[in-house]
């Protein structure tokens, strides 16, 4: 097991490496890591209201600021377009990402 100390200095490291393909799996699996490991995973909660719902505060990783308070059809939309281009470029992560959303 990683521990946080480690990952916050892998994933230093990485962002200040050169940005190659090679580095930006890496630093992807090692934000899953310490999101997983270190990060408290609160709940969403959606308006339920008919009309816009925004997307309430997940965690702390750049994707989960990024996409706070946003309308969640605009984001599912961008979501849905990077889908499509991992389906065509790179279909087995496509599949295994397909297949962990149904087992959720």
């Amino acid at each position: 097991m990683f521990s946080k100390k480690e990952l916050t200095d892998a994933i230093d490291e990485l962002e200040n490496s050169p940005s190659t393909y090679q580095n930006a799996e890496k630093l992807s699996t090692f934000y899953s890591l310490y999101d997983h490991l270190y990060v408290r995973q609160e709940p969403v909660y959606y308006s339920e209201s008919v009309g816009e719902v925004k997307i309430d505060r997940y965690g702390d990783s750049e994707f989960y600021k990024a996409i706070e308070g946003k309308q969640a059809e605009n984001v599912w939309s961008v979501v849905n377009e990077l889908m499509e281009t991992l389906q065509m470029l790179h279909p087995k992560l496509y599949g295994a990402t397909i297949d962990k959303i149904k087992k959720q």
